[in-house]
């Protein structure tokens, strides 16, 4: 299975630690034989998950050109080099106020 490593909710950017001490940031992307369950909330499985034949995720089906439409009409300020996901809070946020 192939996941990408994303920060908790409410966090900005902390990275996971491995075995040997070092940590991975938040984007480092690994290939493991199963889901690493101490790690819930901290990844997201592109490739390889449970129930998951060949099919990659992409951002659990997140689509960025609606994302970005969206954030035009809700007149959303962000930075061009957003993630799909923190863009996706963003808009969920402006939403919930």
């Amino acid at each position: 299975m192939k996941i990408r490593l994303k920060a908790p909710a409410g966090l900005s950017s902390t990275g996971i630690y491995g075995k040997d001490g070092k940590e991975m940031a938040v984007g480092f992307e690994l290939d493991l034989e199963e889901e690493p369950k101490g790690w819930a909330g901290r990844y997201d499985i592109l490739s390889g998950g449970p129930g998951d034949g060949s099919e990659a995720v992409n951002n659990a089906g997140l689509d960025r050109e609606e994302l970005k439409k969206q954030a035009a009409e809700l007149d959303l300020d962000y930075p061009k080099n957003i993630s799909t996901e923190k863009l996706k809070e963003l808009i969920d946020a402006k939403l919930a106020s």
